[in-house]
């Protein structure tokens, strides 16, 4: 029987409705059923169509009485019934009825092959039968991975030049999952040149899926074994062991775990491998975790430093912790992991443990954010070596806010103060206490890690004070042990950074037969993953990754930054006397002691005075000899003259003050001043020696200078930034207290009596009044205000920061000064509200100007001044006068002016951002000389 061809399209609708051609033998239609239209059906009584469900609300419904779940399970003839024909069944209820107990049907004596039957089962069992073949389907649909293959093959023919060859499944499975471990296969093999996997044949398929469906699958697996080769060379190409362990064979090591779990974890599954949507599962997220240590390692190795290293692992951890962050706590761990050599470092810097050698040589490598430059100075017997710290803020990780990193650079520096003076010290000996548990810095990744961490931290300090309040007492003084060292055996150091060569010659075998590598956090974490990407079960409850280590070292760095700081405090204020040395730069370099003023002001500037320049025959004597700057022709004075009119003022003066017999021990053993406080001649450049020679220039006097050097302790607050603020402070008085002088002669020269200027409206008598006026007024304010007044709040912290250590109030003593660096900078912002207020900041560079120009011109004037009464000079000299006088109306009244233009304006703020003053003043500190000079709106 031939059949119509409906076209070679399986799929096709056409002819839908025909039977298909591949039927063996046509069915006959069925023949119409007759129909009688005219054949009456019986009458259906009502209660035909009555709702079952009212059948429950007959009174004599026997429903209950039913057994609706059919008969009972315990009775053996349903089983039988199953296995038996019906004749079966008169025998066993007779069988029943005679013993009258149920027959054991699960006994070997019941069983009778006899009764099984030999016709086909009717159940799903017959297809565990060997002999047993399905039949073919007649529909394509229903043809499987054959019919699939078949049809591909067919359209595949019809393609010159296109064939897909097939690769047997298991064959295929295995090297897929090779390939995912980054291990070669036959199918997929590592191009060296290249630096990645590619396909040995191209197209490739398996059974039942097409080769463009497989590839998007392999792309996945290939980038995946592509990465997981670019993590082992990276841990090939670190140094196996190293001296010191750093950030960069912390992050090897990390991924050597990481690499070796996935590996035992995914070769446990290999067996269940049966399709290649089971082998993109398994690599899925392995794929993600290792995408990101690849380039975690790619971006380490263009690392320049180790604070480089930890930066970018951090960076990135935060990154992949928010787009998976099912893995966190593993990301977590990483950085913890990678942070850890530094944070040892940081340990043995700030005193929790012993520093060794490799420590100490980073301190002058520069590979640490602490730089030691080492000077040679020269003394009056012997040099000495002098060590100095420098911040290097590019190297400290970008995890540590910028005020823990200064902590953190603060506490070690005042800690080797505390060590050099007082290496007993519980925060300095380097023996163990067993009574006092060192805490350590390290990360926490969960909330209730962090509350530990605070407990632990709040007890050392605990104990600690107590230890340094007795010693400070003296009751430590033969003590054996101490606080601040750690021995290396009571501490878990890491691991000694052994990295592990993964190759393919030893993945081919199995696992990475190193049980080293199943041990820490991060082996835990990995093992107790519910899959081998390291998904971790549970709501995953924990601070982020970017807050996680600031908050897990916050609490230890601020207890062990506050002891370090009370204790340094101690040896700064009652040992080294630092109140008495910054007392001393009040007193001299601020001029603020009256009998030294006295004295300076005299020897330079008083006329009455006898010369101290060398004369031909006359012997010169120390008593009662001045420079008379202002009086004398030659400029400036010798060596020798200055040595003779000033050697003795400095010790005289700071005499004077212990002439009752208690003199500050250090001065009467050593027989000269603190710090070898000295006159000395400023270094200067061409141009400003230029203007020295001048004497009647107001720089007549900027080579004269006070040299002061403080010891290394004490530079912890008085530093040479600080001098150098000292220094011009200095100058800039000693050029106020030069005009004070002057313009006091202006008024002895019109007492005169040679004198022609009685009438108070003669233009010399005002300009002499106008200038004592504006110095005078000058003086006053710059000396009460700028100085005295400034000076005053700061002993005020001062006087409090040494009552709370004569009573030992640890909290007291940090509440008034904070710290060595607060207390530091705010030494350093009092003398900058000094200079500011005396307008030598940048911001008043034009005043300043301004100010040396008014100086200029009344000592222009003043030697004309002189000469009022002489024959016939004034009459001179008086349209010289006039001019000058004119100019300086002039630039009277544009300092005036600048100085109302000042309204609001207010003192600037410390650096340190506090202020210690009980509350800040109102006025513009400009208001006060603008009060002086110009209260009526003379100018």
């Amino acid at each position: 029987m031939e059949h119509e061809d409906y076209g070679s399209d399986p799929f096709s609708s056409d002819g839908l409705w025909r039977i298909s051609k591949f039927t063996l033998d046509f069915l006959q239609p069925m023949e119409p059923l007759p129909w009688n239209e005219d054949l009456n059906l019986p009458t259906l009584s009502e209660d035909v169509f009555k709702t079952s469900l009212a059948l429950f609300d007959q009174d004599e419904s026997k429903l209950h009485e039913l057994n609706i779940f059919g008969a009972d399970l315990s009775e053996p003839s349903l089983f039988v019934e199953a296995t038996t024909d019906t004749s079966s069944d008169t025998q066993t209820e007779t069988q029943q009825d005679s013993d009258g107990e149920l027959e054991d049907l699960w006994a070997p004596e019941s069983y009778d092959a006899s009764t099984v039957s030999d016709k086909p089962l009717n159940s799903w069992e017959r297809y565990h039968v060997r002999g047993f073949t399905e039949p073919r389907s007649a529909y394509f649909g229903e043809s499987g991975a054959k019919g699939f293959d078949a049809a591909l093959e067919h359209h595949n023919k019809q393609t010159p030049g296109k064939s897909q060859p097939v690769a047997r499944n298991d064959v295929f499975f295995r090297s897929l999952f090779r390939l995912g471990l980054g291990w070669s296969s036959m199918l997929f093999q590592y191009n060296e040149r290249q630096q990645k996997f590619e396909k040995v044949v191209k197209d490739l398929r398996i059974s039942g899926v097409s080769a463009l469906a497989l590839s998007g699958l392999t792309d996945e697996i290939l980038q995946c074994g592509t990465n997981m080769q670019r993590v082992r060379a990276f841990i090939d190409r670190v140094p196996s062991k190293s001296a010191e362990p750093s950030a960069l064979s912390a992050f090897a090591t990390a991924a050597s775990v990481i690499i070796y779990t996935l590996e035992k974890q995914l070769l446990s599954r290999v067996k269940d491998i049966s399709s290649a949507l089971q082998v993109r599962a398994l690599f899925q997220q392995c794929g993600e975790l290792v995408g990101a240590l690849a380039n975690m390692a790619g971006i380490v190795e263009r690392a320049g430093s180790e604070a480089q290293i930890i930066s970018s692992v951090f960076k990135l951890a935060t990154h992949y912790s928010h787009i998976h962050g099912q893995m966190e706590n593993l990301f977590r761990e990483i950085v913890f992991r990678v942070a850890g050599p530094w944070l040892d470092y940081v340990e043995s810097w700030i005193g929790f443990r012993p520093e060794t050698a490799a420590s100490v040589e980073r301190l002058t490598s520069g590979k640490s954010f602490v730089f030691l430059e080492k000077h040679e100075e020269r003394g009056k017997l012997q040099s000495q070596e002098r060590l100095e710290y420098v911040y290097l803020p590019d190297q400290m990780p970008s995890f540590v806010p910028p005020d823990q990193a200064q902590s953190i650079y603060e506490s070690g520096r005042s800690l080797r103060l505390l060590k050099r003076s007082h290496p007993d010290h519980p925060l300095a000996s380097k023996k163990k206490q067993g009574a006092t548990e060192i805490p350590s810095l390290g990360g926490a990744g969960t909330w209730v890690e962090l509350e530990r961490i605070q407990t632990k931290a709040r007890d050392y300090e605990t104990r600690l004070r107590a230890e340094i309040l007795k010693y400070n007492r003296g009751g430590s003084e033969q003590q054996e042990t101490a606080v601040g060292g750690i021995d290396e055996g009571n501490k878990d150091l890491p691991d000694a950074f052994d990295l592990f060569d993964i190759d393919d010659a030893r993945n081919v075998t199995g696992l990475l037969a190193n049980k080293s590598l199943e041990e820490g956090k991060l082996w835990q974490l990995m093992a107790e993953s519910e899959t081998p990407t390291g998904e971790q079960r549970g709501i995953n409850f924990s601070p982020e990754v970017a807050s996680s280590l600031y908050l897990s070292l916050a609490p230890v760095l601020s207890s062990q930054a506050l002891l370090i700081d009370y204790s340094c405090l101690h040896l700064l204020f009652k040992e080294h006397k630092l109140r008495d040395h910054l007392t001393l730069q009040w007193r001299f370099q601020l001029l603020g002691d009256g009998y030294f003023t006295s004295r300076l002001s005299h020897s330079l500037f008083d006329p009455e005075m006898e010369s101290s320049e060398r004369k031909t025959g006359v012997v010169r004597s120390g008593v009662h000899t001045g420079l008379r700057l202002g009086s004398r022709d030659s400029w400036p004075p010798a060596s020798s003259e200055l040595r003779l009119v000033l050697m003795g003022i400095l010790n005289e003066c700071y005499g004077v003050e212990y002439a009752d017999g208690s003199g500050n021990p250090e001065f009467e053993k050593e027989k000269e001043l603190p710090g070898g406080l000295s006159f000395s001649i400023r270094e200067l450049t061409e141009e400003e020696i230029t203007k020295c020679k001048n004497p009647n220039a107001i720089e007549a006097l900027d080579f004269l200078r006070l040299q002061y050097k403080p010891s290394n302790v004490l530079e912890a607050i008085i530093t040479p930034h600080s001098l150098d603020k000292y220094d011009r402070l200095f100058k800039q008085l000693l050029r106020l207290l030069r005009m004070v002088s002057v313009v006091k002669g202006l008024i002895r020269d019109s007492t005169a009596r040679v004198s022609l200027s009685a009438d108070t409206r003669n233009i010399l008598q005002k300009f002499r009044i106008d200038c004592q006026h504006f110095v005078l007024s000058l003086s006053d304010y710059c000396f009460q205000l700028g100085i005295s007044s400034t000076w005053q709040r700061f002993q005020e912290t001062l006087s409090k920061v040494e009552t709370c250590l004569d009573r030992g109030d640890i909290d007291g003593t940090i509440e008034a000064a904070h710290s060595i660096p607060r207390l530091r900078a705010y030494h350093e912002d009092t003398l900058d509200q000094m200079l500011f207020a005396l307008f030598l900041s940048k911001r008043h560079a034009e005043v300043a100007k301004l100010i040396d120009a008014i100086f200029d011109v009344i000592l222009k004037f003043a030697p004309l001044s002189r000469m009022d009464g002489l024959h016939g000079v004034r009459h001179e000299s008086e349209s010289v006068i006039k001019r000058l006088y004119a100019v300086f109306r002039k630039q009277m009244s544009a300092l005036v002016g600048y100085l109302r233009s000042l309204d609001g304006a207010r003192s600037s703020r410390g650096r340190s951002g506090m202020i210690f003053a009980a509350r800040e003043a109102p006025t513009n500190v400009f208001d006060y000389l603008l009060v002086r000079l110009d209260m009526r709106k003379y100018y």
